[in-house]
């Protein structure tokens, strides 16, 4: 391809304009060719070529570096210049052979790509118009490389480690895999503007071009060995002229190198035109001690400041030049220069890593050659040269403060948020490195009100240290330093303010003005216009909705007779009232804010209704009747009258009189007569009252009404009938006067012995019998029963002390009147001594390992009586107690079983002493035996197995369970102490306490790490020797949400891969996006989203709960022969407040949706004498759109005499050895080419031979 410098020098230098041509002798795979006008029409600057790329989208937004190649001869570079932008200009006119090819070739890279394209190598060639189209001589047709070249970094993804080899030693894609996208972006931009590329097409096996978006991708899923795979490729440029000449074609290649880690850097020592010659064998000594050196030197530093000496090898005597030229930056030859005699390398300015941090110099030694100068001609010796790089790295000082995200902060949060909730976080940067970034925050004013927060001194969370109250601060002003962790004395800060507002939380109650409020309203009030009566108030220290407030009544207005204004409190009347129905009502109001939830205060009113009079007096009962002795004083009050009324106050004030009733009397008169009556009333209580004495032999029965008037004049009456009984006036009588009886001295308590009977001719005359003389020591009662006394032995009795009583028994009625009678008892003897103990209660030790038959205790007792009621025999009675035995005449009590204090801690015996009399008379007593312990018990725990759960979050220190034992041996030997066994004390992340047996953490805890702990613990006793006893303790770590979710990627990978095939139907699945949360429980739960990525709009994510993972879903159509093959979305997995973004890779897979594309074409052969092809001559011109389709190739008809042969899988056409003639033939075919997915399709070619 030629480029022809066609216009003016001054138009070119303005719009850099080229023709493009295509010489007739410029076969397939040539390199791009400028044509450069005469020196007089294109003088020297002028831009013959543009060599600039775009980036895969097609804009310039790639940091291209553009260098000649090293394979560029330094002489064809001495006439051109390239520029940073990728533009060559002409710096002179060669003067001797204008009429050769200049080849050269432009290295282009990025060092910053990572994933990607990061170096294209194009070929160019320069010719000048005056040469013609004469072709080269031998010299100047030399052979070189003219395709371009691109080498592209493959992801992590792409590897594969393979002989457990810790490097990826296999690149892996997958079938339809995007390997380069936009493979024309690549071509230099005097090509772009001119020429579009078409019928790309791979010899390397299973790669190939997909047409639509000229995309490089693999037709197959395969692994191949090694690091680095190559592809080549062909293409075809079709240019039209921009003067109208046509458009002509040409054929190219590229070559395409895909690498797993980055390529060295090309050989940029030819940027700025240096001369260089090759090294011989004699200059090999002639060098410096390393290729690369490397320095590092402070920044802020200045200028002098020595950085590295270079030297060389065996320098010549004369001495060695030093240059230094700066390598990738500009910048750095300004900053620091070169001793030419010493090759000491100083700075030349202050160095600020901020701005550059790493420089790159290529120092050059060239010796110096004795009579060089003056000296000219080709004798003149060239001088020997060396080369080495040197990296200066900069080091950082600490002269850049932290600065701020921003200088204020603002942030609010509710007075509710519990302590230790996150309130905003501060960011500070500084722009030095290491420590001297290493930013740390505080809070500069800590102290009273602000000590409600902390700051996390690494993160710069603010968080609550206390909790918070809207009503006691709504706002608080922090001063948040930030400094770095420099040097001690270098250390910079910056500060910021944050203002964090206090959000109001419905925490507050209602509160009314008056704990209870008290109203008084008549009875009569005009209920119809609703008068109000009271007004409630209630303030709440909460603001907004919170503070406002509705009152309602919800308690005592059962009737309804109020109501309350919601909004004000304002209580009124809207019933009639009535005193004597209720005289008050205690109505319970609320007040409730308008918080959610909401907030209800109570109150109580009392409302006291005033009373009128309007009800006469009512009394109890209409008919009182009542009984009176007929002997009673004057004066005596018999009954009291009693009316009410329900009024209050004076309106219920009542006054009684006495109106006796118009009764006949035996003379037939009328008795209307208050004064005849023997009774009166007092006016004030009501009570009767007798007036005269009462004769029940003159009248016993009295009728008539008392009036009851209260204080308004209103009135009631009621009857009163009176009955007068009768008067005790008569004395009981016993008959007969004496009695006689004998009663044993045996006899119990309560033993009746005989009955005396009185009578009394009164009416009911209730006796009552008592004993009244002779009843020595009270040995005898006496009870009434039915009108009689039954005397009853009361005390035992003692035929020794007292062998005759004479008693005197009294009767009396209610009245007081009595009579006498006399009672002679005899006492019989009998058996009265019973024996008794002499030292009861007895009390003993044991040991509980004594052996059987050991005597604890001989007990002792005496009796006062002789012979066989003295003899006593011993006995076990009560509860029988196996474990002992006493002896029957001794007393003695010794062990029958072997005895356990911590089954039986003592026992209780009850011994009886009983003698021989008839009837035989005992005595018992307690003997209580203690058992003193001994150390035969192991301590037992309450459980054999503990479980808890600690949050792995606890503090070192925490209590997590307290395990018990308990010892059934007492003191030292009951004593336990606890043990935590198979562990060291500081290694273990536990610890007990060997008093209280509490568990406790010993170190911090990671449930992701270990989620279960089992333990074993022993209790030791004190005793001797020592007993002990073991228990588990299994210790569950809860889950705290500590970890966020990560994705299930390759560790090598950064990004989620998936695929899909094209023409899938808008909402198919793409994949499950699956992350993994190490914690458990809620913790573990994963959220996804879609957060961004340059195609966020063309999938939608369906969480899947029970699985854990989210589907991919497309939402819009995909074609593999679109542009469009890879498509990137940024999902996040979030645990909150935890979360963890990646990137989501979704690559389309071709399917075969195109059929072959084949126009019938004609095939023309010219067959010179002694140059028959033998040869592939052509190939079917067929278009798949599929690049993953294997086409098959038939010649259908017309090729019956063998002209042709059809390679079936490439298409290739050969000629037969019946064409090698001079007789022109001509033949049409019909050709058939089939993907094995769709039919076949025919397709008419003409071959003519001529």
């Amino acid at each position: 391809m030629m480029f022809r410098k066609h216009l003016s020098a001054q138009s070119w230098r303005t719009v850099g304009a080229v023709l493009l041509l295509l010489s007739h002798y410029v076969g397939p795979g040539s390199s791009f060719m400028v044509v450069v006008d005469e020196p007089a029409v294109t003088p020297a600057g002028s831009i013959i070529f543009h060599a600039a790329m775009t980036d895969d989208g097609g804009q310039n937004g790639r940091q291209w570096t553009y260098v000649w190649s090293s394979t560029s001869p330094e002489t064809t570079r001495s006439f051109f210049h390239l520029s940073r932008d990728g533009s060559v200009r002409l710096k002179r006119s060669p003067i001797s052979r204008p009429c050769s090819d200049w080849p050269l070739r432009i290295e282009a890279y990025d060092p910053s790509v990572r994933t990607g394209v990061t170096r294209v190598s194009l070929p160019l060639t320069v010719r000048f118009k005056s040469c013609g189209n004469q072709l080269m001589d031998g010299h100047r047709r030399q052979r070189v490389d003219h395709s371009v070249r691109l080498t592209t970094i493959l992801p992590d993804w792409a590897g594969r480690e393979v002989d457990d080899d810790r490097l990826f030693n296999e690149i892996c894609l997958r079938r339809s895999e995007l390997i380069v996208p936009k493979l024309d972006a690549y071509l230099p931009e005097s090509v772009r503007r001119y020429c579009r590329t078409d019928s790309w097409t791979s010899s390397t096996s299973n790669r190939a071009v997909e047409s639509s978006g000229v995309d490089l991708v693999s037709t197959e899923s395969e692994c191949r060995p090694g690091r680095t795979g190559n592809a080549h490729l062909h293409y075809r440029l079709n240019c039209s002229s921009p003067i109208g000449n046509g458009v002509v074609e040409a054929q190219r290649e590229m070559d395409v190198t895909a690498r797993l880690d980055p390529p060295p850097p090309p050989d940029i020592l030819h940027r700025s035109g240096h001369r260089q010659r090759r090294q011989t064998a004699a200059d090999a000594s002639f060098s410096f001690e390393q290729p690369v050196y490397v320095a590092s030197v402070p920044e802020e530093r200045d200028r002098g400041l020595q950085v590295i000496s270079l030297a060389v090898r065996n320098p010549p005597p004369i001495g060695v030049m030093y240059s230094m030229v700066a390598v990738l930056d500009a910048r750095s030859q300004k900053l620091f220069s070169i001793d030419g005699q010493t090759g000491s390398i100083t700075t030349s300015a202050r160095l600020d890593r901020e701005s550059m941090d790493v420089h790159y110099l290529r120092v050059t030694a060239t010796e110096m050659v004795a009579g060089a100068e003056g000296s000219g001609g080709a004798n003149r010796p060239q001088p020997r040269s060396a080369t080495a790089t040197v990296q200066i790295n900069v080091e950082d000082v600490n002269d850049f403060p932290p600065t701020f995200e921003q200088a204020n902060y603002e942030t609010a949060i509710k007075e509710s948020a519990s302590i230790g909730t996150a309130v905003l976080t501060v960011r500070a940067k500084d722009q030095d490195a290491g420590a001297n970034a290493d930013v740390h925050y505080s809070i500069v004013n800590p102290f009273g009100a602000n000590e409600a927060f902390r700051i996390d001194a690494k993160t710069g969370v603010i968080s609550t240290r206390l909790a918070l109250d809207r009503e006691t601060n709504d706002q608080y002003n922090l001063t948040i330093q930030a400094v770095d962790q420099g040097p001690v004395q270098e250390r910079q800060s910056a500060t910021a303010s944050v203002h964090v507002q206090i959000g109001d939380e419905n925490d507050n109650y209602p509160q009314f003005s008056e704990r209870t409020y008290t109203v008084e309203v008549a009875e009569n009030v005009n209920w119809a216009e609703n008068p109000i009566v009271a007004r409630i108030r209630a303030t709440d220290a909460d603001v907004g909705p919170n503070a406002i407030l509705r009152y309602s009544l919800i308690g005592g207005n059962t009737q309804g007779h109020f109501v309350i204004d919601s909004l004000s409190g304002d209580v009124a009347v809207v019933q009639p009232l009535d005193f004597e129905t209720v005289r008050s009502y205690r109505l319970v109001i609320r007040a409730q804010d308008g918080g959610n939830p909401s907030r209800s205060n109570t109150t109580q009113l009392l409302v006291n209704v005033r009373d009128v009079n309007d009800n006469a007096p009512r009394f109890y009962t209409s008919l009182f009747q009542e009984s009176v002795i007929e002997n009673v004083p004057i004066g005596h009050s018999i009954v009291r009258v009693q009316a009410y009324d329900a009024d209050d106050a004076d309106n219920a004030l009542i006054s009684y009189r006495i109106v006796p009733l118009a009764i006949m009397t035996p003379t037939g008169n009328q008795q209307t007569d208050e004064d005849q009556l023997p009774f009166g009333i007092d006016p004030d209580t009501g009570w009767i009252v007798t007036v005269r004495d009462l004769d029940r032999e003159e009248n016993h029965h009295h009728e008539f009404e008392v009036l009851a008037t209260d204080g308004g004049g209103k009135t009631a009456t009621a009857r009163v009938v009176l009955q007068i009984q009768d008067q005790n006036d008569n004395d009981p009588v016993f008959w007969p006067k004496i009695y006689d009886a004998v009663v044993g001295e045996d006899a119990t308590p309560g033993t009746p012995v005989l009955t005396v009977t009185a009578t009394d001719r009164d009416e009911n005359p209730r006796l009552q019998y008592s004993i009244v003389g002779g009843n020595v020591r009270g040995r005898f009662s006496v009870s009434s029963q039915n009108g009689q006394g039954l005397i009853s032995v009361a005390q035992p009795l003692d035929y020794k002390q007292e062998k005759r009583f004479v008693l005197t028994v009294q009767a009396s009625d209610s009245g007081g009147r009595s009579d006498t009678a006399t009672v002679y008892l005899n006492v019989s003897d009998a058996n009265t001594h019973a024996p008794a103990f002499e030292a009861a209660p007895y009390s003993a030790t044991v040991f509980e390992d004594a052996p059987i038959g050991t005597t604890v205790l001989i007990v002792a007792a005496s009796d006062g009586d002789v012979g066989d009621n003295a003899r006593i025999t011993y006995g076990l009675s009560g509860e029988l107690v196996p474990e002992f035995s006493i002896q029957p005449a001794t007393g003695a009590i010794i062990t029958t079983k072997p005895l356990d204090r911590e089954r039986t801690s003592g026992y209780l015996l009850t011994i009886t002493a009983r003698d021989n009399g008839n009837p035989p008379l005992s005595d018992t007593t307690d003997v209580e035996i203690s058992l003193a312990d001994v150390n035969d018990n192991p301590p037992v725990f309450q459980q054999t197995t503990y479980t808890a759960n600690v949050p792995e979050d606890a503090l070192i220190g925490t209590s997590v369970l307290q395990v018990t034992a308990t010892d059934a041996d007492q003191g030292f030997n009951g004593r336990v102490r606890y043990v935590l066994l198979d562990s060291d004390a500081n290694a273990s992340p536990f610890t007990l306490d060997a008093t209280s047996g509490i568990l406790r953490t010993n170190k911090l805890l990671d449930r992701e790490s270990t989620a279960k702990y089992d333990l074993l613990v022993q209790a030791i006793d004190r005793g001797t020797p020592e007993l002990s006893g073991a228990a588990s303790v299994i210790v569950i770590i809860d889950d705290v949400n500590d970890s966020p979710p990560s994705f299930n990627i390759p560790p090598s990978s950064d990004r989620v891969r998936l695929f899909i095939q094209e023409n899938s139907p808008v909402g198919s699945k793409v994949g499950d996006i699956l992350a993994r949360d190490p914690d458990e429980g809620v913790n573990a739960v994963v959220q996804y989203s879609i957060i961004g990525g340059p195609d966020a709009e063309a999938f939608t994510l369906v969480p899947r709960p029970e699985s854990g993972s989210a589907e991919l879903l497309t939402r819009i159509d995909l074609d593999y022969e679109s542009a469009r093959k890879r498509y990137e979305l940024l999902v996040r997995a979030a645990s909150p407040p935890l979360r963890t973004d990646v990137i989501v890779e979704v690559n389309v897979v071709d399917v075969n949706d195109n059929v072959p594309v084949l126009n019938d074409f004609r095939l023309v052969l010219n067959n010179f004498r002694n140059y028959f092809p033998l040869g592939p001559v052509a190939r079917v011109p067929v278009f798949d759109a599929d690049v993953n389709d294997q086409l098959h190739y038939r010649v259908v008809s017309g090729n019956s005499a063998d002209l042709i042969h059809l390679n079936e899988t490439s298409g290739y056409i050969t000629l037969s050895s019946n064409l090698n003639t001079n007789v022109p033939i001509s033949a049409a075919m019909e050709i058939s080419v089939s993907d094995l997915s769709f039919l076949s399709f025919l397709f008419k070619s003409n071959v003519r031979q001529q």
